[in-house]
């Protein structure tokens, strides 16, 4: 083992600390955490696996840890952050504007006396206690008159006879849409009800009585009835669908997907969530692993039953609806067909099926 230098736990302030585990691999035990802050030594490293010893703080006195998750840094060169911190104090302690130095100032003035005298001081510190009081009216101070909000307010609740001549004014005022108006020339034209202009010398007649459209606007509710239809029908065959998916019992379901965790204890790994396939340099040979990518993980018992069929078969699986009468296609019902037929009844069959429907 090497020395790599020290390293300062930067991850995991809002769970604890990180995972310590006592192997390098990923599916092996944890530990405990270490804790956020803790200066560790680096022993060795491995595809993103640190070997530590711990030098200060609190944790396991050795393990491996992980030094980056999703692109967070976990763990970051002592001498990084060291110099980082150093070079924000004194950055602030430089700076006579800022929010120390203001503060230092102020209580040098405040011991020299110069600018605030005791009675003004314990005036002023009378008058900062006054914010941490409740403004709801049960202090003598801010019951009166000139703070009407600090009472609390009676809400007057309108009758139902105000609300009802309310809407009884309005639907008097409510005017009958006119569908013509006046030219410059004083004549009278007549006006297309979804576009509110002047008609042509061609029009079709409109849904409302006594209306005219432009060919255009005519179009346009054609091209809406028929997306309106065309909705309909879809929600129809969407609730068809679902009805039929309750009668029969259809449809993928994520309990029904298969666990990793019994396939994958006869390669010895102890893996209770997602698993890999590894190509081993040193051994030439493909191992199964723990992984956190969704992308790259495989289900152990899909994938056995697919290899099963190329060794066997020599073919890779397949799954089809066919008519059971081809002759007769609109009334015929629909039967199932698997090749080979032993998939029938398995994980791979189903989700084939699942697939296919």
């Amino acid at each position: 083992m090497s020395d790599l230098g020290l390293f300062r736990v930067v991850g995991g302030a809002d769970r604890g600390g990180i995972i310590v585990r006592s192997e390098r691999e990923l599916g092996s035990d944890a530990v405990a955490r270490l804790s956020a802050g803790a200066l560790v030594k680096g022993l060795e490293c491995h595809e993103g696996r640190l070997l530590y010893e711990l030098v200060q703080g609190d944790g396991p006195s050795k393990g491996w840890v992980t030094m980056n998750l999703r692109g967070k840094d976990l763990l970051v060169k002592a001498s990084t952050v060291t110099s980082e911190e150093s070079t924000a104090e004194g950055s602030t302690d430089s700076d006579p504007d800022s929010p120390k130095a203001l503060v230092e100032a102020e209580a040098t003035q405040d011991e020299k006396g110069e600018k605030i005298s005791p009675d003004e001081r314990e005036a002023l510190h009378r008058y900062e206690s006054k914010f941490n009081e409740v403004r709801d009216g049960i202090h003598a101070g801010y019951n009166r008159k000139s703070f009407p909000w600090a009472l609390p307010q009676k809400v007057k609740e309108t009758s139902e006879d105000v609300i009802k001549a309310a809407e009884a004014f309005k639907e008097k005022r409510q005017r009958k849409t006119r569908y013509w108006d006046v030219d410059s020339d004083g004549e009278e034209v007549t006006l297309c009800p979804r576009c509110f202009m002047p008609l042509g010398e061609s029009a079709y007649e409109g849904k409302q009585k006594s209306t005219f459209v432009h060919p255009e606007c005519m179009a346009q509710v054609m091209i809406e009835e028929m997306q309106e239809q065309e909705a309909e029908f879809l929600k129809e065959q969407k609730e068809k669908k679902l009805k039929n998916r309750q009668e029969h019992d259809i449809g993928w379901c994520p309990s029904t997907v298969p666990s990793n965790s019994s396939l994958a204890e006869r390669f010895g790994l102890k893996a209770n969530g997602l698993t890999c396939l590894v190509w081993d340099e040193a051994t030439r040979n493909v191992k199964v692993a723990a992984t956190l990518e969704p992308s790259a993980a495989v289900n152990l018992e899909y994938l056995a039953l697919a290899l099963k069929v190329r060794r066997q078969e020599r073919r890779e699986p397949l799954f089809s609806l066919d008519p059971v009468d081809p002759q007769n296609m609109e009334t015929t019902t629909q039967k199932k067909r698997y090749e080979p037929q032993w998939l029938a009844g398995t994980s791979v069959g189903d989700v084939m099926f699942q697939a296919d429907y």
